[in-house]
């Protein structure tokens, strides 16, 4: 085996390869904080997207729409939690109506005091006491809420 350098061996397998570790803090149990998504057509083509969430009001969501067929992101927008629910405003693509198609929604909120209120963070124990579906941990170990579902519109 040859000498990586650093005074151990290099392995002769040295692909790269990931561990899929278990949920060991049991942040995805729980029942959904995303309790429903609708997106939905407006007279004209326009669409609007809109859900309800078990999450405090001020929470700050992040939704992306992604045509699956063409990788294109059509729409990024934020949206307040409000009374348990949330809607955007009317979306349209650049050329007009968003055609029918598969499109990806993804459904974004970090739980730092640079996307969330004060009141957001206190309500949730800067994020740690939420659990459902969707939580994770970010980069630097803060909780964070992603969803991904496919909607044929």
């Amino acid at each position: 085996m040859p000498n990586s350098g650093c005074g151990r061996q290099q392995s002769r397998d040295s692909r790269l390869t990931f561990e899929d570790l278990s949920d060991t803090a049991g942040l995805t149990r729980g029942a959904p904080l995303l309790t429903t998504l609708e997106p939905y057509r407006l007279g004209g083509g326009s669409l609007r997207i809109r859900g309800t969430a078990r999450l405090p009001d001020g929470t700050r969501l992040q939704l992306t729409m992604v045509r699956v067929a063409t990788h294109e992101t059509v729409a990024v927008v934020q949206v307040i939690v409000q009374d348990k629910g949330f809607e955007t405003a009317p979306l349209m693509g650049a050329r007009g109506p968003l055609p029918a198609d598969l499109y990806r929604f993804e459904v974004l909120a970090h739980f730092n005091t640079a996307w969330q209120t004060e009141k957001v963070m206190r309500a949730t124990d800067d994020g740690r006491s939420l659990r459902g579906p969707g939580m994770i941990r970010g980069a630097a170990g803060q909780p964070v809420f992603f969803l991904r579902e496919e909607r044929r519109l």
